[in-house]
Protein backbone atom coordinates (compact mmCIF):
# COMPACT_ATOMS: atom_id res chain seq x y z
CA UNK A 1 0.00 0.00 0.00
CA UNK A 2 1.31 3.42 -0.93
CA UNK A 3 1.84 5.88 1.85
CA UNK A 4 1.28 9.64 1.92
CA UNK A 5 5.04 10.23 1.91
CA UNK A 6 5.26 8.31 -1.39
CA UNK A 7 2.88 10.80 -3.00
CA UNK A 8 4.84 13.71 -1.51
CA UNK A 9 8.07 12.23 -2.88
CA UNK A 10 6.48 11.88 -6.32
CA UNK A 11 5.32 15.52 -6.20
CA UNK A 12 8.81 16.63 -5.20
CA UNK A 13 10.27 14.76 -8.18
CA UNK A 14 7.69 16.06 -10.66
CA UNK A 15 8.08 19.70 -9.61
CA UNK A 16 11.81 19.90 -8.88
CA UNK A 17 13.87 17.19 -10.60
CA UNK A 18 15.02 17.55 -14.19
CA UNK A 19 16.24 13.98 -14.81
CA UNK A 20 14.61 11.00 -13.11
CA UNK A 21 15.85 7.45 -12.83
CA UNK A 22 13.64 4.64 -14.10
CA UNK A 23 12.63 3.80 -10.51
CA UNK A 24 11.69 7.40 -9.71
CA UNK A 25 9.70 7.69 -12.93
CA UNK A 26 7.89 4.43 -12.20
CA UNK A 27 6.77 5.80 -8.84
CA UNK A 28 5.51 8.97 -10.55
CA UNK A 29 3.64 6.92 -13.17
CA UNK A 30 1.94 4.97 -10.38
CA UNK A 31 1.03 7.94 -8.19
CA UNK A 32 0.56 10.76 -10.72
CA UNK A 33 -0.18 8.97 -14.02
CA UNK A 34 -1.67 11.88 -15.96
CA UNK A 35 1.09 14.34 -15.10
CA UNK A 36 3.83 11.75 -15.58
CA UNK A 37 2.51 10.71 -18.99
CA UNK A 38 2.33 14.35 -20.06
CA UNK A 39 5.72 15.52 -18.77
CA UNK A 40 8.16 12.60 -18.67
CA UNK A 41 10.19 11.78 -21.79
CA UNK A 42 12.06 8.46 -21.80
CA UNK A 43 15.69 8.47 -22.91
CA UNK A 44 16.08 4.86 -23.97
CA UNK A 45 19.85 5.07 -24.48
CA UNK A 46 20.48 5.59 -20.74
CA UNK A 47 17.09 4.55 -19.31
CA UNK A 48 16.37 7.91 -17.64
CA UNK A 49 13.43 10.25 -17.95
CA UNK A 50 13.64 13.94 -18.80
CA UNK A 51 11.08 15.91 -16.83
CA UNK A 52 9.70 18.49 -19.27
CA UNK A 53 7.85 20.15 -16.40
CA UNK A 54 11.23 21.30 -15.02
CA UNK A 55 13.58 21.27 -18.03
CA UNK A 56 14.18 24.64 -19.65
CA UNK A 57 15.54 24.92 -23.18
CA UNK A 58 16.61 28.51 -22.46
CA UNK A 59 18.64 27.52 -19.39
CA UNK A 60 20.16 24.63 -21.34
CA UNK A 61 21.34 26.95 -24.13
CA UNK A 62 22.73 29.47 -21.63
CA UNK A 63 24.66 26.72 -19.86
CA UNK A 64 26.00 25.41 -23.20
CA UNK A 65 27.07 28.91 -24.28
CA UNK A 66 28.90 29.55 -21.00
CA UNK A 67 30.75 26.25 -21.36
CA UNK A 68 31.74 27.06 -24.94
CA UNK A 69 33.11 30.52 -24.14
CA UNK A 70 34.69 29.44 -20.86
CA UNK A 71 32.59 31.44 -18.41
Amino acid sequence: MLQNYDFQAAQELMYNTEVLTAEEAQMCFQLMPVMAKEHLFHNSWNNTYLNLNVYSEVEHHERQYKMEVGL
